[in-house]
């Protein structure tokens, strides 16, 4: 399948040419549906597709596309006919969600989650709900519900998690397209990151979890895909209500950009390295960004050990009827059973020692922020999509670390972060990506960030 840059429309281009008449919801999502029954086996990214003439999906196509040709005072805002596939721990009322466990794959909720509510509202249409890795407790995404869920790039490589159906439905995606995951230690930002997409996780609370099956509510952030970041932007102020800021694409003032080192790019691959210093090579030569470093003296690991101890244990309280169930164990995959085994043994004291680090951990990064910094900016992860036949088995190894390393440590403070592909992987090469960090509640700043540097990675804008 050929893998381009860019979808061949942005949202923008997409409402236009709905309001002008030259296509229609329904087309579009035809469109879809068909490119997604050819390669949904072949991936294994979706759990459900709305397919079919009289489905969810191209009927309310069709209803939408009614009210385009209705006219009046009507004045769709900018989710209007844009098609979204849903992480199947999201609720859409009256359709199964599975949560990525064949536990619950004949579980219907009887409401929708808020986020999904919101997008209906909006005029957003679902085209299915996306393969995860089980019960969203795993970044590989090699133990999702019927096998492996592959990368686009490289279908014998994985495609991260847990949300990995959502980053391939959007990196594969024929025309506009965005989809909604969840993110408790970099569910969203990893696959994101191991597929060439945009992946942003907005401040913690920000965007409501009800109606999400929780892993670990402490830490449990929703979060979006993207193909490209002005289509980040759009849809995350679409669905905030909120206004963006007036200099994302040409900033009044320069970004300030601060790199820490040490234990954030310690253990990177050539590729990433490679891509990395390329990235912040072609950052410094800009008028408009100023990259300085950041000393990072501290043992971040504290917190690495803090995330997974505090997201076990509150996952083995939500499931722990399923834990203690010896037909459920033998069926669950194994490098989940163990994560929440580790759960069901951590004691009180521990998990208050994980708590007071997730407190610590606000005043570290505030710290790393500190200085009249923007935003932080690393690797997303330390390493390129790893082979299937490499991870199976291996999934809670080192493999695990290298890939999460950069992104639990901002689901413990809560604070917004956004992955940007440094390359796209097409062709001769796999994706690498960027993670930009800002403080807590400043999500329209990292995204203004985010939009600037996707202009001079992938649009060719320099020196402004």
């Amino acid at each position: 399948m050929e893998l381009t840059t860019q979808a061949p429309f942005g949202f923008r281009e997409y409402h236009e040419s709905l309001l002008a008449g030259s296509t229609s919801c329904e087309e579009t999502v035809e469109t879809e549906i068909s490119s997604i029954e050819k390669y949904a086996r072949k991936y294994n990214a979706f759990t459900r597709v709305f397919s079919g003439r009289e489905g969810l999906a191209l009927s309310r196509a069709r209803q939408l596309d009614a009210r385009v040709r209705g006219g009046g005072r009507f004045r769709p805002g900018p989710l209007f006919g844009l098609p979204v596939t849903l992480k199947d721990n999201i609720f859409l009322g009256g359709f199964p969600t599975t949560n990525g466990s064949e536990f619950f794959s004949d579980f219907v909720p009887p409401v929708n989650a808020e986020i999904v509510d919101i997008l209906l509202a909006e005029g957003a249409v679902p085209l299915g709900k996306t393969n995860l890795h089980e019960l969203a407790l795993g970044v590989t995404g090699t133990s999702g519900y019927g096998g492996p869920i592959r990368n686009p790039v490289d279908p014998a490589r994985i495609s991260g998690g847990s949300s990995g159906g959502s980053a391939v439905s959007v990196r594969l995606a024929k025309g506009p397209i965005a989809s909604i995951g969840s993110d408790t230690g970099g569910s969203v930002r990893v696959p994101a990151a191991l597929c060439g997409v945009c992946g942003f996780k907005p401040s913690q609370w920000l965007l409501s979890t009800n109606g999400v099956f929780p892993l670990a509510p402490s830490l449990d952030h929703l979060g979006l895909f993207t193909r490209t970041m002005p289509d980040m932007s759009t849809l995350f102020h679409t669905i905030t209500g909120s206004r963006p800021r007036a200099e994302s694409v040409r900033p009044s003032k320069p970004i300030r950009i601060g790199v820490p080192s040490s234990y954030f790019t310690d253990d990177m691959d050539k590729q990433v390295a490679g891509d990395f210093a390329r990235t912040l090579d072609r950052l410094g030569e800009q008028k408009a960004a100023r990259v300085s470093p950041v000393k990072t003296e501290r043992d971040f690991s504290l917190f690495s050990r803090s995330r997974g101890r505090i997201t076990c244990r509150e996952g083995s309280w939500f499931y722990e009827e399923l834990l203690r169930s010896s037909e459920a164990r033998k069926r669950m995959h194994k490098d989940v059973l163990a994560l929440m085994d580790r759960g069901l043994k951590t004691g009180a004291i521990e998990y208050t020692r994980a708590m007071n680090a997730r407190a610590l951990s606000i005043d570290v990064v505030s710290r790393l922020l500190s200085g009249g910094l923007d935003v932080l900016a690393m690797p997303t992860c330390l390493v390129v999509a790893p082979r299937v036949d490499e991870v199976v088995g291996n999934e809670t190894g080192p493999i695990r670390s290298l890939l999460t390393r950069n992104t639990e440590l901002f689901n413990m403070c809560g604070f917004p972060a956004l992955s940007i592909p440094m390359s796209l992987g097409a062709p001769g090469g796999l994706p690498t990506a960027l993670q930009l960090v800002g403080r807590f509640g400043e999500d329209g700043r990292v995204l203004a960030a985010g939009e600037y540097v996707w202009n001079v990675l992938h649009t060719g804008q320099r020196n402004q």
